[in-house]
């Protein structure tokens, strides 16, 4: 059992989380439950209150509250992460909320529509999740396991990241890019993302078995599933994909959405009718974790999928995702990920189909909890 002494409370303390979790994303989705589990762990007594660009509810049905309700928060302090948040790019953040598919985000309209929906749903300032003023008055902000896409060093950034009392990042870039934009080094913490501490990934038997229940009722196969999984936004349009499916013709395949994210869904099942492969569409969250566990190996553009397949043991392809290398740098112990090329994919899958690699998880979560531990430190809340 994972554990971070903290004082003991007699009465909880109230957390503000924001982040991009009532997106149809699965690794977003992942971090409120995530957050909850290392709070646990550490022994920290909390009320947290989500917040996010659009009103949902958390996997654990939760109430996701609209970003521009922050304001009313009595929270002690906010948390901004995780995810790939640190980002200027509005008008995508704008476009990937109203489910745009990238081929379809053209034309003079779409962008008008798009700032429309920024002006309504996001507060102002460099970035969605980097507003000009406090997220709540006088509560301290910490990020906590984001990545960051290019940093903007203007002065309007500057004065925005420089009043963070603290910053967990996934990746070493992510943490020059803090630097170079005036954040003090002691402020920065350098970790695993906070999925690597997913408390299913302690359990690989367990979730290999309901994997497998999984695959059978949806699909009929008991046999290694070959489970693939690629984003337009990851340079996978479905051309792409029908040529990859294709290449793996004779291997019990079946395509996995993580969500409707761009059209992420629509374009994976129609690739899947094209090609006669099977099709895991709309999976629930916990589904998702379990198929990664039972399959024969997996290929992948998603960070999150490969750090939830690696750290089970499975068998795990990318195409080269630069995102998803940076992340497994962090690790003390990093899961086994081998990158492969569009050419190469057939004859890698039929190799490494029903391998198991052994894996330890609990140095990576490990190093997950101590960050959270550090970053609340900062927030004056431990």
């Amino acid at each position: 059992m994972l554990s971070e002494e903290a004082p003991v409370r007699t009465s909880p303390v109230r957390l503000a989380q924001v982040g991009d979790y009532s997106v149809s994303n699965w690794g977003d989705q992942l971090y409120p439950g995530v957050t909850a589990d290392l709070l646990r762990r550490i022994g920290l007594l909390s009320e947290i209150t989500h917040f996010a660009p659009l009103a949902g509810t958390t996997l654990a049905g939760e109430p996701i509250r609209p970003l521009r309700e922050i304001r009313r928060s009595d929270a002690t302090a906010v948390l901004v992460g995780g995810g790939d948040l640190v980002r200027f790019d509005t008008t995508t953040v704008a476009l990937d909320h109203m489910a745009i598919p990238e081929a379809e985000r053209h034309g003079r309209l779409l962008r008008l529509r798009a700032a429309w929906f920024a002006r309504r749903h996001f507060l102002a300032g460099p970035g969605v999740w980097l507003p000009e003023d406090d997220w709540v008055r006088g509560a301290p902000t910490v990020l906590v396991s984001v990545g960051a896409r290019r940093m903007a060093h203007d002065a309007r950034a500057r004065a925005v990241v420089t009043r963070l009392r603290g910053v967990w990042v996934r990746t070493s870039h992510a943490a020059q890019q803090f630097q170079a934009a005036g954040v003090d080094a002691s402020r920065i913490v350098l970790a695993p993302d906070m999925v690597f501490a997913h408390p299913a990934l302690s359990d690989p038997q367990g979730s290999a078995d309901r994997g497998r229940q999984v695959i059978r009722r949806r699909l009929g196969i008991d046999e290694p599933l070959v489970v693939f999984h690629a984003a337009a936004f990851h340079g996978w349009p479905e051309a792409r994909i029908e040529a990859a499916l294709r290449s793996l013709a004779g291997l019990p395949v079946a395509v996995l959405s993580l969500g409707a994210y761009s059209g992420e869904d629509r374009a994976l099942a129609a690739a899947a009718k094209r090609t006669g492969v099977g099709a895991l569409i709309g999976l629930d969250a916990d589904e998702i974790v379990s198929v990664f566990a039972a399959a024969g190996v997996v290929f992948t553009t998603s960070m999150h999928a490969a750090i939830v397949a690696g750290s089970f043991g499975t068998p795990v392809l990318t195409p080269g995702v630069a995102k998803t290398a940076e992340a497994f740098a962090a690790c003390p112990v990093p899961p086994r990920v081998e990158g492969v090329s569009d050419e190469d994919l057939a004859e890698t899958v039929r190799a490494r189909r029903g391998e198991r690699v052994s894996h330890d998880p609990t140095p990576n979560a490990r190093a997950a909890t101590t960050a959270m531990t550090s970053i609340l430190t900062m927030a004056g809340v431990l």
